[in-house]
C-alpha cells in the first residue's frame, strides 16, 4: 500500500541532477548497511541478507535521460517494504522531476478496535528524501521544498500570495502568522518541530509581524493567517472566495498550546500525505511508470537469472573441480550400475540442473513479481468500493439536504409574501443575524463552540472528532453536527420550559414553535440489541458523565445521530439525555462510526 510519496521538480543549471540523485542514493544503501555498489543496469541483485534491488535506466530520443531504482526489504515482523525512486531530465532544459515512493503492507484494524476497517502504515519521513532536498534546488510549483520552513519578512507577502494561489502545487502549503508579542525564534523552532513530518510533501512559511499584515491585506479576511496560528492552503487557493476559503485549514493557537507536540506532528504528516497521494501523477511520471514497469516484466521473463536474495535463499550451484567430476562418475557408476557414464555425460547433466535450478529462481522472482501486483489491484479495488460507498451516501445526503433546501426557501417566499401583503415590508426583507447560521468548518472550532452551549456539554475525548478533520467531508460533517447540537439544546430548552416531555425523538417528530430541529431518519434513541447486549460492543459506546448523573461516572449512551454516510468512517455523535436529572445533555462521543456486528 502507498503510505508516502514525494514528487518535486529541480531546476538544473549547473546541476548533474541524475549524479547527485545516484550519489544520495548510494549513501542511503550504506547507511541501511546495503551493497550500493551492487546495482548495476538492468540487473535485479541481492543488496543484503534480506534486501533486493533493481536499477532501471531509459533515454529518449530528445535527450532525456531517466532512473528508477526499486529497493523490496523484507522484515520479519512488519512484512514486505519496498522504496522506489524515478528521476527523470529532459533534454529541452526544462525542470527535472524526482519521485519517491514508499510502499508497505497495509494494516488490518484488530478485531477489538474501536473503529474498523483497513489503513496505511504510518512511515515517517525518509531519510532519503530528507537527503535529496539538501543537495537539490526542490520545488512544487511555485514553492521551495526544503527541510525547514523559511521565514517570509514584509516584502516577501507578495511572492507569498502567488504561491498560495498557484495551482499547479501538489501539496500543501503551511504559512504560520505572528505578530510583536510572540517571540519570533521561538515561534520558527515550534513551527519547524510541527512541520517535520511534512517534509518533501509541503512547504513551510514563518511570517514576521509585518509579513503577517500584508499577506492578510493582500488576501483578504477570509484567507488571512492570525498571529500564533497555523494555516494550510490546499493548491490553488482563490483569495476572497469565502467558500474556497473552506478548505484551507487553520491550526489554532489553543492547540498549538495545548496538544502534545508529537500528536499534531502527525496530525499534520497525515493529512499531508493524503494531499498529496491523492493528486494525480504528472503526465512524464506515469508515462515513465509505464515504460519502467514494462521493462521490469521483461527483465524478469527474459533477462538473465535474478541474482536477487531470492536466488540467494534457493542456493547456489555447485562448482566441481576436474578431480572431484572423476571421483563423483566413479562414484554414480557404482551406485546406479552404469558403466556408460562419462565425465562429459556427468558434466551435461550439471548443466540441466543447473538451468533448471535458474528457472526456479527465476519463477520464483515472476511469482513475487505477481504477488505485488495482484496486491497492487485488490488495493485498487479496494479504493474504488470505498469511493463508490462514499459517493453513494454524499448523493443520498445531497438529495434530502436539496429537498430540505427547496422547502425552506419555498418557505420563506411564502411567509415574506404575507408580510408584504400586510405592508410589513421592512420585516419581509429582513435577513437573521450571521451568529445564527454561521456553521464551523472543523471539528476544532466545533469543539471550541460547543463551550458556548448552556444545556449541552462535551464529555468524552475530543481525539475522535479531531480525527475526523483528516477527511474532505469535514467541512459539511462539522457544520451538520453542529446543528444536531443547536437541536440537542433547544431540546433541553423546552424541556426546561415545559414544552417537550417526551424525550429527543418526540421532540424532533413535533418540533415546538422557535425551536431548531434535525432530521429524525438521522436520529437513533438507542443501538440495535445485537450491540447492546454484547458487552465489547456496548464498552464501546459507554462515556463519561458526572457522579451527580451516575454514580460510576460512566453511562452506556445508545441514542446518536447520523450525522453522514460515508463507506467506513459514517461520522455519528453519541448522547446521553440527562435532562430528567439536571437539565443537561451530555456529548460523549463525535467520531467515525463505531464497531458492530455489521463491520466485524
Amino acid at each position: 500500500m502507498l503510505c508516502y510519496r514525494s514528487v518535486f521538480q529541480v531546476e538544473r543549471g549547473n546541476t548533474d541532477v541524475l549524479a547527485l540523485v545516484k550519489e544520495q542514493l548510494h549513501s542511503w544503501l550504506r547507511s541501511k548497511h546495503y551493497d550500493s555498489d551492487a546495482l548495476k543496469p538492468d540487473v535485479p541483485v541481492a543488496l543484503g541478507p534480506n534486501a533486493d534491488g533493481v536499477m532501471l535506466e531509459a533515454s529518449g530520443k530528445d535527450g532525456s535521460s531517466a532512473l528508477r531504482v526499486r529497493v523490496t526489504e523484507e522484515q520479519p515482523r512488519n512484512g514486505t517494504w519496498t522504496s522506489q525512486l524515478t528521476a527523470h531530465v529532459p533534454g529541452n532544459g526544462a525542470p527535472a522531476m524526482v519521485w519517491v515512493d514508499i510502499l508497505n503492507p497495509e494494516v488490518q484494524a484488530p478485531k477489538n478496535a474501536d473503529k474498523p476497517g483497513r489503513r496505511r502504515r504510518w512511515t515517517a519521513t525518509p531519510r532519503l528524501v530528507r537527503d535529496l532536498l539538501t543537495v537539490l534546488p526542490a520545488a512544487d510549483g511555485a514553492a521551495r521544498l526544503d527541510a525547514r520552513p523559511r521565514r517570509m519578512t514584509g516584502e516577501d507577502a507578495e511572492e507569498l500570495v502567488d504561491i498560495v494561489r498557484d495551482p499547479t502545487r501538489r501539496g500543501p502549503v503551511y504559512v504560520a502568522g505572528s505578530d510583536g508579542s510572540l517571540p519570533l525564534n521561538p515561534w520558527f523552532d515550534l513551527a519547524s518541530d510541527l512541520l517535520e513530518e511534512t517534509v518533501g510533501l509541503g512547504a513551510g512559511y514563518v511570517l514576521d509581524p509585518e509579513a503577517t499584515e500584508l499577506f492578510a491585506r493582500a488576501v483578504g479576511k477570509s484567507h488571512e493567517v492570525r498571529p500564533g496560528t497555523m494555516r494550510t492552503f490546499l493548491p490553488g487557493a482563490e483569495p476572497g472566495d469565502t467558500t474556497d476559503a473552506l478548505r484551507h485549514r487553520v491550526l489554532s493557537s489553543r492547540r498549538i498550546e495545548t496538544d502534545e507536540r508529537a500528536k499534531l506532528r502527525k496530525i499534520l504528516g497525515w493529512r499531508a500525505r493524503d494531499i498529496v497521494i491523492d493528486q494525480r501523477l504528472p503526465t512524464i511520471a506515469v508515462r515513465l511508470d509505464r515504460q519502467f514497469e514494462t521493462k521490469l516484466n521483461q527483465l524478469l521473463v527474459e533477462g538473465e537469472t535474478p541474482q536477487t536474495a531470492v536466488a540467494q535463499r534457493v542456493g547456489r550451484a555447485r562448482r566441481t573441480t576436474a578431480n572431484r567430476d572423476v571421483a563423483m562418475v566413479r562414484f554414480l557408476r557404482e551406485e546406479l550400475d552404469e558403466s556408460t557414464l562419462t565425465v562429459d555425460r556427468l558434466r551435461e547433466l550439471v548443466a540441466l540442473a543447473q538451468r533448471g535450478q535458474q528457472e526456479q529462481v527465476k519463477r520464483f522472482a515472476l511469482l513475487a513479481r505477481l504477488e505485488e501486483l495482484q496486491e497492487s489491484n485488490a488495493e485498487l479495488q479496494r479504493s474504488l468500493h470505498e469511493v463508490q460507498e462514499q459517493l453513494t451516501g454524499v448523493t443520498l445526503d445531497l438529495a434530502v439536504a436539496n429537498t430540505d433546501l427547496a422547502k425552506e426557501k419555498a418557505t420563506t417566499r411564502h411567509l415574506r409574501g404575507l408580510l408584504k401583503a400586510e405592508r410589513r415590508y421592512e420585516d419581509a426583507l429582513s435577513n437573521p443575524d450571521q451568529a445564527e447560521y454561521e456553521l464551523p468548518p472543523f471539528f476544532d472550532d466545533l469543539l471550541e463552540k460547543m463551550e458556548d452551549l448552556e444545556h449541552v456539554e462535551f464529555s468524552g475525548d475530543a481525539g475522535p472528532a479531531r480525527e475526523l478533520d483528516a477527511h474532505d467531508g469535514a467541512v459539511v460533517w462539522a457544520g451538520k453536527t453542529w446543528e444536531a447540537l443547536l437541536a440537542l439544546e433547544d431540546y433541553a430548552r423546552a424541556s426546561a420550559d415545559g414544552r417537550c416531555h417526551r424525550g429527543v425523538d418526540d421532540y424532533l417528530r413535533h418540533l415546538p414553535d422557535g425551536c431548531r430541529g434535525f432530521s429524525v431518519n438521522k436520529h437513533a434513541r438507542d443501538e440495535s440489541n445485537d450491540v447492546r447486549n454484547n458487552p465489547r460492543l456496548a464498552r464501546l459506546r459507554t462515556f463519561p458523565v458526572p457522579t451527580e448523573v451516575a454514580p460510576e461516572g460512566e453511562v452506556f449512551m445508545g441514542a446518536h445521530f447520523k450525522i453522514a454516510q460515508s463507506g467506513m468512517i459514517s461520522p455519528r455523535m453519541h448522547y446521553y439525555d440527562a435532562t430528567s436529572i439536571n437539565g443537561k445533555i451530555y456529548v460523549g462521543y463525535i467520531g467515525a462510526h463505531l464497531r458492530s456486528r455489521m463491520t466485524n
